[in-house]
């Protein structure tokens, strides 16, 4: 009976420190979420609500957002006494926010986890400028937003992207022809010497937010969209996930709707967490035709912080 009592004793042990570093992860574009007239996408109260709902419905630990103007804005999705919430630091840089509406990244985390603010990776505004090239054209770029949270006494680092837009396809970046791609690739650049730093620091780290890129990355660990070390290879969390977004799309004052099928929302890893799941959460045909939702399905990720 002794062993038996003592199995169970640990097999429950085990259990509770599972699910202690255990936590979900959203990332989220919002496409324009703004209360300002010259926003080209307008919403009404009902379209806050729904918005609301679907986030209340998964209610993520950590939510990685991207295009929200303010926090005001995002208080009317959250529940904010139940988040904390963390805008860019762009959102107080005269030199690379616009007058009128932004898109901003950030991050929203449940007041009972602890976090904290780190240095915004703002280099990705202006890539070439801070690589020490020509710039091609003036940017005024999103920055990465970047935060640190402890699980059961254990650090994380998030990071949360907003890419140029402009270069969806592989063969396109590859090629380096448009602007949008030479932009893009010297985003990758600054987002591999941030991966790099932490890998060098051997700590637990996440990349997620709206790469504005369908990935196809290869086998090998060398040529992909973001590289690694070969003994540290990067997890690609978004890598089983089927699309299938219905969104609606205005243009001309007409009506449209798009399925996307391919993911441009993308999340990566390093070694130290085990994927429980991994989903697109995707609108109902009758939310979006009653509803000004966004051009992006939130993607979910259900995370636990391992030994390595």
């Amino acid at each position: 009976m002794i062993p038996y009592l003592f199995f169970f004793a640990i097999q429950f042990i085990l259990a509770s420190v599972c699910q202690a570093n255990s936590f979900t992860l959203m990332t989220w574009n919002f496409q324009w979420l703004a209360d300002h007239p010259k926003n080209d996408i307008q919403r009404t109260a009902k379209d806050y609500q729904a918005l609301k709902q679907i986030f209340l419905t998964h209610q993520p630990d950590v939510l990685a957002f991207q295009e929200v103007n303010s926090a005001k804005s995002l208080d009317r999705v959250l529940p904010k006494d139940q988040y904390q919430v963390f805008m860019s630091s762009r959102t107080v840089s005269e030199e690379d926010k616009f007058n009128g509406i932004n898109q901003f990244t950030g991050f929203a985390v449940k007041k009972s986890i602890s976090a904290k603010q780190l240095s915004d990776i703002s280099d990705l505004s202006s890539p070439a400028a801070s690589l020490g090239l020509t710039s091609h054209y003036q940017q005024k770029l999103r920055y990465g937003a970047v935060i640190n949270i402890k699980m059961n006494g254990n650090a994380i680092t998030i990071a949360n992207l907003h890419l140029k837009s402009g270069c969806f396809y592989p063969k396109q970046l590859s090629n380096n022809k448009k602007k949008a791609c030479r932009t893009l690739n010297l985003q990758r650049q600054i987002v591999q010497q941030w991966v790099d730093n932490q890998q060098t620091k051997q700590v637990p780290f996440i990349v997620v937010g709206d790469f504005n890129h369908r990935i196809h990355q290869p086998s090998s660990i060398n040529n992909g969209f973001i590289s690694s070390f070969a003994n540290k290879p990067l997890k690609w969390l978004s890598q089983n996930i089927k699309g299938s977004c219905l969104a609606k799309v205005t243009k001309n004052n007409r009506v449209y709707y798009r399925q996307y099928k391919q993911l441009i929302d993308h999340g990566f890893s390093s070694v130290h967490f085990i994927l429980n799941s991994a989903q697109q959460i995707q609108f109902a045909k009758h939310q979006v035709e009653q509803y000004q939702l966004s051009d992006h399905c939130p993607l979910l990720f259900n995370l636990t912080l391992a030994d390595t």
